[in-house]
């Protein structure tokens, strides 16, 4: 069928846009399902690019060879928390391996539109949209009919306008705002439909007394008064398609505005195990980076938040024990540690450091400094295990909630003493009982963390002359021993464990890691 419709000239052979939107709209066309793109087709090319969301109503009816299409495509279906779902919308992801972006599909089996944060009216205009689509041969998808999509965007406009939009219009703002996306899609679409074609057809969808408000609209479309009058108009035409009763929808919007604050405060500040934006229905899922110093861990972690946080809840947790986020109460013992520091003389290779720390916890051997730093071990081995099993509870919580947790380590207890494992180890056989209680504490969360594995753990390896050429400060044999630690951890089968080398470019790092996590989400 298709190659029928690219030898008529309907179908063009090489459309615009990723690799994955092309498979997707491909697949439609050879299913023979009934879609359009049925909004904000003046940003098209960047839809198809994957820059902003794809807005697709689909022929319900088809459902079964829709959810074929979408899993043989790569499309995968997250879930809004109830406060950010609407009826009949779902949420597709895809990647697209060649840029290593994120397409949202924004699948629209009925039209549910209204208010900002609401959306509180279903629209009986479906079957309208899909019997008098078009063809867009640039990008290949069959879009809206330009006087539907122009209706419908005056129709969705008025509805988002509010009570505090009639104080901002004082000084301006409501017109800063309508000048921006609204302003550029009304141009576009007026230079398609002139006014008598946009009045009958808002006579046929809304009746005759929305003829004269619409022409006033977009005679001054930047304006609030006959936008507003406009909505006045045509919500008594539209009353019985409301989803809520007055009431109800005021008390809900105000429930979805607050959420959506609290999910902006959330993700730049508290990264709570609290799911805001969508979850998976297939299950949380515990990412694990581990690499040695200069192998691009942390700047890796902060790329996957960065590039999943934006459509999907995310947690990033740190589980080291160098300069990333930490317990308030741990905070002192940095700042001492690096006020002390010159007084230390330099910095020890770990090994030499757990030795030394050994030795001087059983024999009371050594020099005044190394006793010091010995003595201070003990707190902050306490402390750093008292924060690591606060994290990992907190990654427990926000796994059974479905969400993605990105760890930059994870503890370990195969090397005591080094790499994120516990640093008091030794004391467990001390022939002072204190002294094993205290060992005995320190190790629980490095026994949790065994008992709890990770999901999917990707070890970043790279070899200790480029790791050195990153980290200059570092000792060379301090870090092949490192290398040589990483590739020697051990999971439990559940657990899959990914080697990833960490010599390559950034960005190639970047694309192949977003490959992996993908592929296990």
């Amino acid at each position: 069928m298709l190659q029928m419709k690219q030898q008529l000239g309907e179908l063009p052979t090489a459309p615009q846009g990723l690799s994955v939107v092309r498979a997707l709209f491909t697949g439609l066309h050879e299913a023979g399902i009934t879609y359009c793109h049925w909004k904000s087709n003046e940003h098209l090319e960047a839809a198809v690019n994957g820059l902003t969301d794809l807005d697709i109503l689909i022929d319900r009816h088809r459902s079964e060879d829709l959810q074929r299409v979408l899993a043989e495509c790569g499309f995968k279906r997250f879930i809004a928390p109830p406060l950010r779902a609407y009826p009949a919308i779902e949420d597709y992801l895809a990647l697209d391996p060649s840029s290593g972006r994120l397409v949202h599909l924004h699948l629209h089996y009925q039209l549910t539109l209204g208010e900002r944060y609401l959306k509180g009216y279903r629209l009986p205009w479906e079957a309208r949209l899909l019997a008098t689509r078009r063809f867009d041969p640039e990008f290949g998808i069959y879009t809206a009919d330009p006087a539907l999509e122009l209706v419908l965007l005056l129709v969705r406009a008025a509805f988002k306008i509010r009570g505090r939009d009639h104080l901002r219009a004082w000084s301006r703002s409501y017109s800063r705002e309508a000048a921006g996306d609204f302003s550029q899609e009304l141009a576009w679409l007026r230079r398609q439909v002139d006014d008598r074609t946009a009045q009958e057809t808002a006579r046929s969808l809304l009746g005759d007394a929305s003829v004269e408000p619409l022409r006033q609209a977009l005679a001054t479309p930047l304006d609030l008064m006959p936008m507003a009058n406009f909505a006045a108009t045509i919500r008594p035409a539209l009353r019985r398609h409301r989803t809520y009763g007055r009431q109800e929808a005021w008390l809900r919007a105000w429930l979805r505005e607050f959420h959506c604050v609290a999910d902006a405060i959330n993700r730049r500040y508290l990264h709570r195990a609290t799911p805001l934006r969508r979850i998976s229905p297939r299950g949380g899922t515990v990412i694990v980076l581990l690499g040695s110093d200069g192998s691009g861990k942390s700047t890796l972690a902060r790329t996957l938040v960065a590039w999943l946080g934006v459509k999907l809840d995310v947690v990033p947790i740190y589980l080291g024990s160098g300069d990333g986020p930490s317990a308030i109460y741990r905070l002192p013992m940095r700042i001492a540690h690096r006020l002390l520091r010159p007084l230390f003389g330099p910095r020890q290779p770990a090994h030499s450091r757990a030795e030394g720390d050994r030795v001087i916890s059983a024999s009371g051997q050594g020099d005044l400094w190394t006793r010091i730093r010995a003595a201070a071990l003990v707190p902050w081995a306490l402390a750093l295990s008292c924060e690591k099993l606060g994290k990992l509870r907190r990654i427990t919580r926000a796994r059974n909630r479905g969400m993605i947790i990105v760890c930059d380590r994870f503890p370990q207890d195969e090397f005591p003493g080094f790499n994120d494992g516990p640093l008091l180890a030794h004391w467990l056989d001390h022939p002072w009982s204190i002294c094993r209680s205290l060992a005995a504490w320190e190790k629980r969360p490095y026994a949790e963390a065994a008992l709890d594995p990770p999901d999917l753990v990707i070890k970043l390896s790279v070899t200790p002359v480029v790791a050195q050429a990153r980290r200059p400060e570092m000792d060379l044999e301090e870090l092949y021993r490192r290398v040589s630690t990483v590739h020697r951890l051990k999971f439990p089968p559940s657990t899959r464990v990914v080697e990833l080398s960490a010599d390559e470019p950034v960005d190639i790092v970047e694309r192949n890691a977003k490959k992996i996590v993908w592929g296990h989400l």
